[in-house]
């Protein structure tokens, strides 16, 4: 079985792998989703290494984990915005039965 070390490494390493070929040649930032899954591992890498009781890699992935947070900070739920509608057009009610002028229905060609 992986250790959960190596599988957590090995996920950050390819996400970040992943980020530097999709923003290669090009300016661009984290979307808010990809600054909470570094964090989030980031965050499980430190427990990792704090219960093996090496606290200086702890150390080192929670500052990770942390400015990833901060980035990730918004502002709350999106805020509503008017909006301009048409005024809805007035209901029209039509009778389509046709009744009138034809007595012979052998007569419709």
């Amino acid at each position: 079985m992986v250790s959960p070390r190596w599988s957590l490494s090995f996920e950050l390493a390819t996400a970040r792998m992943l980020v530097w070929l999709g923003g290669w040649g090009r300016e661009g930032e984290l979307t808010p989703d990809t600054h909470l899954y570094f964090f989030e591992n980031y965050s499980r890498l430190a427990d990792y290494y704090r219960k093996r009781g090496d606290i200086r890699k702890a150390q080192r992935f929670s500052a990770k984990a942390e400015a990833h947070r901060a980035v990730e900070e918004d502002d709350g739920p999106p805020y509503a915005a008017a909006m301009a509608m048409p005024r809805p057009r007035p209901i029209l009610r039509t009778n389509a039965v046709g009744h009138s002028g034809w007595r012979n229905p052998d007569d419709a060609a």
